[in-house]
């Protein structure tokens, strides 16, 4: 039986894509990411359909269609393909992709989909790490490596809570001026920090690429890499709520490493998947 958002069947007129991305190759550490997708919409319908804050059931509003969830190729290219595909076909039906990870990789493949619609894309980052290294273990497509390939795309790119990287990474975002927030600057002047995220994606097409690490653990324990002095729920609603009255293409969710018997950080992915459906029907209601 194919899984889907809420558990509900799928709309015929979906507005908003759910596209499972099973992606696990090149993660380092702890391992999970590959069943994430699968069990983000096994607790979807344990959610509330309806928001207290927008007053609306995107489900009824928007609808939402979901992929099934693939068994996708061990080749990474060829992995990153079909995900491409799949982020293709749903733009070509004009609906919003959310794409369901998997190892942060998966962002490369969206992002090779959307260049081809979008002329003025741009990525707002959200995770404790920059994944700009050059290669990681041999590797020049990696999860560590992602933003990298992504920045010699020539799309800009804000990166937003990082807060932890490497010497060679430290080199490079100081010889090319990298664009970021670190996350104490969030902390020391949120209302700064807000800022320059809405001057950043308040022209152009805005793809948001989510890694759950740039959440605390204590909210998000369950990632690969739980680094201490992340976001909270309610500061990450007020950048979700700014980026979505701009012109916002599609999103990842990613790096959600699923903990047996406790499924915090899964539920966590889907609330999130909700509550962007919600900020987004809202929006489309006032048009």
């Amino acid at each position: 039986m194919k899984l889907t958002f809420l558990g509900l069947p799928d709309h015929p007129q979906a507005r908003v894509a759910l596209i499972p991305a099973p992606l696990e190759i090149t993660t380092s550490w702890q391992k999970g990411t590959k069943e994430a997708p699968t069990e983000i919409l096994k607790v979807s319908p344990n959610l509330e359909f309806f928001d207290e804050e927008t007053e609306i059931e995107p489900q009824e509003v928007l609808g939402f269609f979901t992929y099934p969830v693939p068994e996708l190729p061990f080749d990474i290219n060829t992995a990153l393909e079909e995900i491409s595909k799949k982020v293709r076909e749903t733009l070509i039906k004009k609906r919003f992709p959310i794409v369901i990870g998997g190892e942060h990789t998966v962002t490369l493949g969206s992002i090779k989909a959307l260049k081809g619609f979008y002329e003025n894309l741009k990525i707002l980052h959200l995770d404790a790490h920059l994944d700009l290294r050059d290669e990681y273990l041999g590797c020049k497509i990696s999860h560590a490596t992602v933003i990298r390939r992504i920045y010699e795309m020539g799309i800009p790119i804000l990166s937003v809570g990082v807060r932890t990287l490497c010497k060679e990474e430290y080199e490079f975002i100081k010889e090319v001026n990298f664009p970021l927030l670190w996350m104490k600057d969030l902390r020391e002047n949120w209302e700064k920090s807000l800022r320059i995220i809405e001057e950043f994606i308040k022209e152009g097409d805005i793809y948001l690429s989510l890694d759950m690490d740039v959440f605390d653990p204590s909210f998000a324990p369950g990632v690969g890499t739980p680094e201490p002095g992340g976001i909270n729920w309610y500061e990450f609603l007020q950048i979700l709520k700014l980026v979505v009255r701009y012109n916002l293409v599609g999103m990842d969710i990613v790096e959600v490493k699923p903990n047996l018997g406790n499924a915090i950080t899964e539920y966590l992915a889907a609330k999130i998947i909700f509550k962007i459906s919600s900020y987004l029907a809202k929006k489309y209601e006032t048009l």
